[in-house]
C-alpha cells in the first residue's frame, strides 16, 4: 500500500491495532462502523458488479479505508475507473485519459490534496490594499496544477457624450481580461509522473514549489490552512480574517501578520479546502534575509457569482476606476422581504420582496482597498426605478437608485454618495457617480473562457 502515503489517517490505526483486533473503520462522520462489506466479500455473497457500484459512492479517502482491509477489496479499490471519477469531480471539464500519469489513481495522488484548488477555480488575495486575484486550473497536458493573475489592459479611451446630461463627460471602456501566464502564482508538478509511486506521498502542508523566480533566488511555498472560523466569528473582527466580511462566507481564514507564524493543519481531516498561503523568501548565499510575504488566498462560493434568472447581474466584473486603473469586482444580489407601499396591493409578490445589489471589490487601491464594498443598489426592482432611459447612449437602460463609497488615502473618512446604476444589460453596467459627475463603465467577466487551455 505504498502509493497511498498520503491516506496516512486511513491505514494508521490498522497498522497500530494488535493482531487479531477487530477491525472497526470509521466513515465520513468519524463513527465507527463494521467491515460488513469486506465479510460479504469474503463469504462471496456480493457479486463483483455490486462491489464495484458500491464502491463508486466512495471518497477517496473511504476508498482507501475499504482498500486496506483485504487483497480481495484492494484489487477493486484499485480500479482505475474509481480513480477517474474522483479525479473528474474536481475538474470543471472531463478528461478522458490520465495525461502523463500511467493510471487515473497515480494522477489523483499526484496532487491529493490540492484538487480542492482548480475544483474552486477562483481565489481572492489579501495583500495589501491591492489584493489579487487568481483563476486556478488543471491543465492535463502537462498534469500540473497551476494559477495565474487575472489582469485587465485597459486601451486609449475615446470621449462621447450623454445626450441627457451634456455636462457629464463620459469615457469608453473596453478592457483587454486576460491571465498572466509569465509568471505563476501557484505551481504544482510531480517531477517524475511516470514512476509507480508519487515524491509527495509524506504529509507536507508547506510545500516547496518550483517557481520560475527561483534562477533569482526568490522561492515560493504552498501553504495548506486548517479548518477555522465561521462568518459569526468574523464580523467580530473583520480584520482579522479572510475573506472580507462583505462576502458572504462558511469559513474564514486568520490573516497571517508579520508577528504571528501561521498555523499548519496536523493531517488531511483537518485542513481546509476554503484557502491557502503563499509564502515567498528571498535567498541569498551570502546575505541573510528574513524578509518572508505570505499573502493568504481564500474561494468564492460559486452561488454568489454564478448568474439566475432571479439574480441576472450576478458575477466577476472588471471596473474603470480612473487613475487607478482596471479593478476587479464581485457583484451578488439578494432578494430580501420588503415591507409593500403604503396603499399598494400587499398580495403582490413585486412589493413584498426586493432585489439588493452589492459590488464588493476582489482587487483595489489605495482609497478603497480590496473586500470593501464599492457600490450598493438596495433595491433594483420597481422600489428602486428612477426611470427608463430614452437618450443616447443608454437609451432602453433601466437606472435605478445606488450609492457609492469614497474615501482619502489609506481609506481614510470613507463615506458613501449617491449614484445612479445604468443598467444596459446583463453584461454591462455604467456607474453615474452624481456629486463628481463622472460616469464609470463595467464588464462582466468571462471566467470560463479564460480557464481554456
Amino acid at each position: 500500500m505504498a502509493d497511498l502515503g498520503l491516506f496516512e489517517e486511513a491505514t494508521a490505526s490498522r497498522r497500530s491495532r494488535p493482531t487479531g483486533a477487530p477491525s472497526h473503520r470509521r466513515n465520513l462522520h468519524g463513527k465507527s462502523r463494521e467491515p460488513c462489506l469486506s465479510k460479504s466479500v469474503h463469504h462471496r455473497s456480493a457479486s463483483p458488479e455490486l462491489i464495484h457500484q458500491i464502491l463508486s459512492y466512495l471518497s477517496a479517502r473511504d476508498l482507501a479505508n475499504v482498500s486496506a482491509t483485504c487483497r480481495v477489496l484492494a484489487e477493486h479499490g484499485s480500479d482505475d475507473g474509481h480513480w477517474s471519477c474522483l479525479v473528474n469531480s474536481h475538474l470543471p471539464a472531463a478528461i478522458s485519459d490520465p495525461g502523463p500519469f500511467p493510471s487515473f489513481r497515480r494522477l489523483y495522488l499526484a496532487h491529493q490534496p490540492y484538487w480542492f484548488i482548480p475544483q474552486n477555480k477562483i481565489w481572492i488575495s489579501d495583500t495589501d490594499a491591492v489584493g489579487g486575484l487568481i483563476l486556478a486550473r488543471y491543465d492535463h497536458r502537462r498534469g500540473v496544477i497551476e494559477a495565474y493573475r487575472l489582469v485587465a489592459e485597459r486601451p486609449r479611451p475615446g470621449f462621447h457624450l450623454w445626450t441627457g446630461r451634456p455636462d457629464v463627460m463620459i469615457l469608453s471602456f473596453d478592457p483587454a481580461v486576460s491571465l498572466w501566464l509569465d509568471a505563476p502564482v501557484l505551481f504544482l508538478k510531480d517531477e517524475r509522473p511516470s514512476d509507480a509511486v508519487t515524491a509527495c506521498q509524506t504529509w507536507d502542508p508547506d510545500r516547496r514549489m518550483p517557481m520560475v523566480g527561483e534562477e533569482r533566488r526568490v522561492i515560493s511555498s504552498l501553504m495548506l490552512c486548517p479548518k477555522e472560523s465561521t462568518e459569526s466569528e468574523a464580523q467580530v473582527d473583520p480584520s482579522r480574517f479572510w475573506p472580507s466580511h462583505l462576502i458572504p462566507a462558511s469559513e474564514h481564514l486568520s490573516r497571517a501578520t508579520h508577528s504571528t507564524v501561521p498555523k499548519l493543519p496536523s493531517c488531511l481531516s483537518r485542513t481546509s479546502t476554503a484557502g491557502f498561503r503563499v509564502k515567498r523568501w528571498a535567498k541569498f548565499r551570502l546575505i541573510p534575509t528574513d524578509s518572508v510575504s505570505i499573502s493568504t488566498y481564500a474561494t468564492i462560493n460559486p452561488e454568489l457569482y454564478t448568474p439566475t434568472a432571479e439574480k441576472p447581474y450576478q458575477g466577476i466584473w472588471v471596473g474603470d476606476y480612473s487613475a487607478h486603473g482596471c479593478e476587479f469586482l464581485l457583484i451578488y444580489q439578494e432578494l430580501q422581504p420588503a415591507l409593500p407601499y403604503v396603499g399598494s396591493d400587499t398580495d403582490s409578490d413585486v412589493f413584498t420582496m426586493r432585489n439588493t445589489l452589492r459590488a464588493v471589490k476582489l482587487t483595489g487601491d489605495p482609497n478603497v482597498p480590496r473586500g470593501e464594498l464599492t457600490f450598493c443598489a438596495n433595491d433594483i426592482g420597481p422600489r428602486g426605478l428612477i426611470r427608463i432611459a430614452d437618450e443616447e447612449p443608454f437609451a432602453g437602460a433601466r437606472i435605478v437608485r445606488s450609492f457609492g463609497q469614497v474615501a482619502g488615502i489609506n481609506f481614510r473618512n470613507a463615506s458613501y454618495t449617491a449614484s445612479q446604476l445604468i443598467l444596459i444589460s446583463t453584461n454591462y453596467i455604467a456607474h453615474f457617480w452624481q456629486e463628481m459627475g463622472h460616469v464609470s463603465y463595467l464588464r462582466r467577466v468571462d471566467i470560463d473562457a479564460l480557464l481554456k487551455i
